[in-house]
């Protein structure tokens, strides 16, 4: 074939196939969309497919979208404005709309997530122990100090409060069950032996209840009317803050670090020696005053205090006292969103007073003032989201972070009842410790901790297919950990018991007393009732009044090798008693409306009492201007 033949026959075939598509372009174009959808399609799944497995392999914790800084320390911080800062309701955002929200995602935390760089561990981790009122027995201190070990603690921040054994004009402070000498020389001879460092705390501002509230003490009272917080202007108050330094020094020794509190200041520059003072003055000398005489009796130790008091002061201010070489600010913030408590222009601020920094997150005690068991949920994201800011700002100190607390409260002051106690709070204090020393919580953690928690054969939960702490469905890990033998591991499973009775106790009351029309407190106080009616509403009484006894002995068993008696009874009736005292108010309520046998014709008697309200026994005249 020469050329031009080749030429017109290529010609001939192209025109054809021109020709072709002309005629069915609208097949060939379906085809192509076609084409494309199916490959479409096949990426989706594959991604899809890798998401589900990254959800079921791995413990993703997102920021809650809540508003809520968890009470105190307990309390919101208290601003150098004199003003408390409010708190809106949490809304509490569902894990999976959270995994979903794109516009949050370089928020989250994801624990598996590939890494380009080691996790962020903080130096130091240490576990704060409050003893406030509630001293746990050395044999359970014995057992809890080698866990803390086990799972990364190097420390512990002890907060003796009136459990130390304060002597000579201080000894009123000591209450009727604190430790001796002896036995406090014991727990920090337990601690050396488990290599864990001891940083005592100590309140000389703030938080001083325990001393204030005493006769001995109230002259020391910035307000009268509180025992909250000390008169930084009274030289007396000084006295009394330094024979508390010298007391914890003298028996800790030459300890590396001592906490001197001063969060929540709450009342400040009301009394007459303070007024004409500014508030932030007031409260700067005070730490300056107190954090001098701590470095001069112990040169080798170094002052630490909360910070939430700095937060609204100028660099200058902070810089004129020279409070960044005489303290190291601890920034606690116990809510899931870190920086929306601790913002940016707080972070930049204590970068250039402060060489050094800590922080604090929390294992217990910061969700609810009567809560007895934490949810483990909200306070690993706390801790989770601590390292990622920790992480962030680092660098940005000169001297970067010195380690994180995390710190377990016992009380949210000298005055509140006991919140979540120990036992029912190591679940929760090995998990978030285990999270801070591996920078991380995902399934690889999971063979540590069930070791750590001596579980056994019952490690593996197969209920949720191994999802490793499903924490959506079991926030406070009684599914997982019930069955493990950890200290305090009989209390913890009672608790699970006692929930669920008191939700049987709760749904009880609300349709007896509220949702039903025949045992409400009108009904009671006229002894006009149905007896059938108030038979139908008791039908549960007695299986839930006999459940809560029943639970009384079992709670006392299982706490006698953790607390002394005054903390067991103590905790039984802030928990149990009230319900049953409750319900047998209730039951000498029905008994009495079924023992009447005739009732009164109506209108029944005026109750007496409305008298004292403003209602009168005379019928009120019809207002001149009704119904025009």
């Amino acid at each position: 074939m020469d050329r031009t033949s080749w030429k017109n026959s290529i010609t001939s075939y192209a025109g054809w196939f021109t020709n072709s598509l002309r005629r069915r372009r609208s097949i060939l174009f379906g085809l192509i969309l076609s084409i494309l959808f199916f490959v479409v399609c096949v990426q989706y799944n594959a991604s899809n497919d890798i998401g589900i497995q990254n959800i079921q392999n791995t413990l993703v914790m997102s920021e809650f979208d809540t508003d809520e800084q968890p009470l105190s320390k307990h309390q919101p911080p208290a601003p150098i404005s004199g003003t408390i800062r409010k708190m809106k309701k949490e809304e509490d955002v569902n894990f999976i709309e959270e995994l979903q929200e794109p516009a949050r995602k370089s928020r989250r935390i994801q624990i598996n997530e590939p890494q380009q760089s080691l996790p962020y561990v903080p130096p130091q981790r240490l576990v704060h122990i409050d003893f406030k009122g509630a001293p746990p027995k050395l044999s359970y201190l014995q057992k809890l100090f080698p866990l803390i070990k086990r799972f990364g603690g190097t420390g512990l921040l002890l907060e003796w409060e009136d459990m130390f054994p304060w002597s000579g004009s201080l000894s009123p402070i000591a209450a009727g069950n604190a430790y001796s000498k002896a036995e406090i020389r014991e727990i920090l001879k337990m601690a050396s032996m488990n290599g864990l460092e001891v940083i005592p705390l100590i309140q000389t501002f703030g938080h001083v209840e325990f001393a204030l509230k005493l006769p001995d003490f109230a002259h020391l009272r910035e307000v009268q009317e509180s025992p909250q917080a000390l008169c930084p202007s009274y030289n007396a108050s000084m006295k009394f803050v330094e024979q508390m330094v010298d007391q914890i020094l003298e028996i800790h020794g030459n300890v590396n670090y001592l906490h001197i509190g001063c969060d929540e200041v709450f009342h400040m520059g009301e009394c007459f020696r303070c007024r004409a003072k500014a508030r932030e003055d007031l409260f700067l000398s005070h730490v300056k005053q107190v954090a001098t005489y701590v470095r001069t009796k112990s040169p080798n130790t170094i002052p630490i205090i909360w910070d939430d008091m700095l937060r609204h002061l100028p660099v200058a201010t902070m810089q004129l006292y020279d409070i960044g070489k005489l303290v190291e600010p601890m920034v606690w913030v116990y809510a899931e969103d870190v920086y929306r408590f601790v913002m940016q222009s707080v972070w930049e601020k204590y970068q250039i007073v402060f060489p050094n920094a800590w922080t604090a997150s929390a294992f217990k005690g910061a969700f609810g003032e009567t809560l007895y068991i934490p949810n483990v949920k909200r306070h690993l994201e706390n801790n989770l989201n601590w390292l990622q800011l920790m992480s962030n700002e680092n660098s940005r100190f000169t001297g970067g972070f010195k380690g994180i607390v995390i710190t377990g409260w016992q009380r949210y002051d000298h005055f509140a009842v006991l919140c979540e106690v120990l036992p029912s709070s190591i679940p929760s204090m090995v998990v978030n410790l285990l999270a801070t020393t591996n920078g991380y919580m995902n399934q690889s953690l999971q063979t540590d901790l069930n070791e750590g928690l001596n579980c056994g054969v019952f490690g593996h939960n197969n209920e949720y297919d191994g999802d490793f702490l499903n924490l959506n469905n079991d926030p406070y890990l009684w599914d997982q950990f019930s069955r493990c033998t950890f200290p305090g591991n009989t209390f913890f499973r009672l608790l699970y018991r006692l929930h669920t009775i008191e939700i049987d106790y709760n749904d009880f009351i609300l349709v007896t007393t509220k949702n039903r029309g025949w045992m409400t407190s009108y009904n009671v106080e006229h002894e006009f009732s149905s007896p059938l009616r108030v038979d139908e509403l008791m039908n549960d009484h007695s299986r839930i009044y006999r459940s809560l006894l029943s639970m009384v002995r079992p709670f006392q068993e299982s706490m006698t090798g953790i607390f002394d008696k005054y903390t067991i009874s103590e905790w039984i009736e802030q928990r149990i008693y009230p319900m049953i005292k409750e319900l047998e108010k209730i039951h000498n309520e029905a008994r009495d409306l079924k023992a009447k046998k005739t009732w009164p014709k109506r209108p029944l008697p005026m109750l007496k009492e409305l008298l004292r309200i403003g209602v009168t026994e005379r019928e009120l005249s019809t207002p001149s201007n009704e119904g025009t």
